[in-house]
């Protein structure tokens, strides 16, 4: 098994590469999209860790926008272009971190080889919110002053976007591992049909629901397993993961899950210590 793990990060090199030198191992490689908000010159010493790419063609990257996705289009193509060869391409944060060693990393990959791992909730019926997100218009990947004023005058003299025919919404968490023929493909269709990119790029959020929309409409549904690779908690009433410490330490020794977020090792370096001194003793 070679996996692809692929980092959209604006924060903290230096926990970025604690994560990286925590999963080293000669099947996987690391690919980092550095927020274009930020130099790159911060985490270009990463590239002389084995198997870490930068990737080159970086954008700006606004929260809760179209620009996540872009990033994340963006960096696929990189790692599609490479020439290398992945099993599964993982998407990560630059504050994530293992919870299981090399070892057991490679059995959760090597169980689910064939398969699509994406969590979601269908829209109707299930995830109700997440009809507004698409229905109403929204200018995440713009900043501007009285942007939220000119939204809300949109959508009060607007009528309500017209949805893609035939497409069933569906989403959850914007974490995924998925293979390449499969990312391949939505590719495809966003660069062949404009009209895909204009709708999702005035949504709240896409990057938590286009993947799953665009897979769970394809014929590649059937390789879809309801699930990620992460643990992680939510703050209640907010899109927010929790920001995990010492408090969290059963749940995650506790999860059946491969990697957890979010870590913060500024404000909570005491939980990636028992992390590494107790799940992963045993690694470099």
């Amino acid at each position: 098994m070679r996996i692809a793990h692929l980092i959209i990060t604006y924060t903290n090199p230096k926990q970025t590469e604690r994560m990286i030198r925590r999963m080293q191992d000669p099947k996987f490689d690391f690919y980092i999209h550095v927020d274009a908000k930020l130099p790159l010159s911060s985490h270009a010493y990463l590239k002389k860790i084995p198997n870490v790419y930068l990737i080159k063609n970086r954008i700006k990257v606004q929260w809760a926008a179209y620009s996540t996705v872009q990033a994340a289009f963006n960096s696929i193509r990189e790692i599609l272009e490479s020439g290398r060869s992945y099993d599964f391409i993982t998407l990560m944060s630059g504050q994530d971190y293992p919870i299981k060693s090399i070892a057991e990393i490679k059995q959760f990959y090597a169980d689910r080889k064939g398969k699509l791992l994406l969590k979601y909730r269908k829209f109707e019926g299930e995830w109700e919110e997440g009809m507004l997100r698409v229905s109403r218009y929204f200018l995440t990947d713009f900043k501007f002053k009285g942007q939220h004023f000119l939204e809300r005058v949109i959508n009060r003299i607007m009528p309500p976007k017209k949805l893609p025919a035939g497409l069933q919404f569906y989403g959850s968490s914007m974490f995924w591992s998925l293979s390449p023929d499969v990312l391949e493909y939505v590719l495809q269709q966003f660069s062949e049909n404009k009209r895909l990119v204009r709708f999702f790029k005035f949504c709240w959020a896409p990057d938590e629901f286009l993947f799953q929309t665009m897979i769970l409409n394809s014929p590649f549904a059937g390789r879809v397993i309801n699930e990620n690779a992460f643990f992680y908690k939510h703050i209640p009433q907010t899109p927010n993961p929790k920001i995990l410490g010492m408090e969290d330490w059963n749940d995650i020794r506790d999860s059946d899950r491969i990697i957890a977020r979010k870590f913060d090792c500024i404000k909570s370096p005491e939980i990636l210590n028992r992390i590494d001194a107790e799940l992963l003793s045993g690694e470099r």
